[in-house]
């Protein structure tokens, strides 16, 4: 059953500001102030929901959201209590409950019908040298430099993975480079849709929705790139697998309190799920094909960035292929365009231009 709760009644619950993605915090005590984040929201569904249905009707709903933001917090007390396999068991435990109610899952696959935009997908490097650079210097970190890699928001620290924007701004926030200084490159990436070809089915698990997003005008009129156009945010269903999803998405968009400490609290509830995506990914492998799994997630280096496009992340398969260092199922899936160098364009709108006029995409083990 559907409890088709209107527009105003659903904008209500997120009236506190506190309840608005990203957040900003302190830095002190991450547990408490997540058990003040849920509690605030799950009083706010319960005030809003008594308004507007029978407490019979409403009733299931409000236990299975209590349910969630109970698991999430024992996963994450369980990590700080230094038992991170018990950590990812809880939440692993919560994920086919949330998939009952999915919110969406965009298939990239051709093997699937696929309606809406095809994203410009982009990634940004640094680099030393004013040098040509092929396609793999701006593809995943290869596992002969393992140590490289450092704790990111979606995955563990010797861990690679393939971060993606959907605008060059918002690729340069995340690695906090400012054009000019120093020099940086840049390619434009394309999704491989042949099953044929690759054997590849992907998908992309939508957790990128704010509860502003909701708000009038914000979800039409494509602000900084922020275009649904695959998803009804008007939908009841939508509505409803949004509250399910929320405690989830908020645990995850957390701004980092001091991005100099070695250990990030904010990383806790992503990493796990990133961690599940691995599992996943890992379970269809018997089967005859890949599984990709991504995430599409707002920025959360910054209120400003998280209005600037959309991330995606993508793991690695563990697999490495017979001549390069690098995942063959992600080498399969994308196409990337020869990297340009940001420094030779007088600003970032142009240079993403220039990557969006590209035509020449190939895969990074193509000559």
């Amino acid at each position: 059953m559907i409890l088709n709760i209107s527009d105003p009644n659903f904008k209500n619950i997120f009236q506190d500001e506190s309840l608005l993605l990203p957040i900003r915090w302190s830095g002190e005590d991450f547990l408490t102030h997540l058990d003040n984040l849920f509690n605030t929201y799950f009083s706010a569904v319960k005030e809003e929901y008594s308004r507007v249905f029978p407490p019979y009707d409403a009733a299931a709903v409000l236990r299975k959201i209590r349910k969630i933001c109970n698991s999430v917090k024992r996963a994450v007390k369980h990590y700080l209590d230094g038992f991170p396999a018990t950590a990812y068991k809880t939440l692993s435990k919560l994920m086919p409950s949330l998939q009952e109610t999915p919110l969406k899952v965009y298939k990239k696959s051709c093997t699937e019908l696929w309606t809406g935009r095809t994203p410009n997908l982009f990634r940004v490097s640094r680099v030393d040298r004013y040098t040509p650079y092929g396609r793999t210097r701006i593809f995943h970190t290869p596992y002969n430099l393992r140590s490289k890699v450092s704790s990111c928001r979606y995955s563990i620290a010797g861990f690679p993975s393939l971060y993606l924007g959907t605008s060059l701004a918002l690729c340069c926030e995340e690695i906090q480079y400012i054009p000019p200084h120093g020099f940086a490159i840049a390619s434009r990436f394309e999704f491989e849709r042949n099953f044929e070809r690759n054997h590849t089915e992907i998908d992309v698990i939508e957790l990128a929705i704010k509860p502003q997003d909701f708000f009038e005008g914000r979800e039409t009129d494509g602000f900084h790139g922020r275009i649904f156009d695959e998803i009804n945010l008007r939908s009841p269903e939508v509505r409803k697998a949004y509250l399910l999803w929320y405690p989830l998405i908020a645990a995850s968009s957390f701004i980092r309190a001091d991005k100099s400490d070695p250990f990030a609290p904010e990383y806790i509830v992503p990493q796990l799920l990133m961690q599940w995506v691995r599992n996943e990914m890992a379970d269809c492998q018997q089967y005859g094909y890949n599984r990709l799994i991504g995430i599409r997630y707002f920025s959360c280096a910054s209120v400003r960035a998280s209005d600037l496009g959309f991330n995606y992340v993508f793991p690695v398969s563990g697999k490495a292929m017979p001549s390069l260092p690098y995942c063959p199922v992600l080498a399969e899936s994308f196409k990337v365009t020869v990297p340009q160098f940001i420094n030779d364009y007088s600003d970032l709108d142009l240079c993403e231009y220039a990557l969006k006029c590209d035509r020449d995409l190939k895969f990074i083990h193509e000559v």
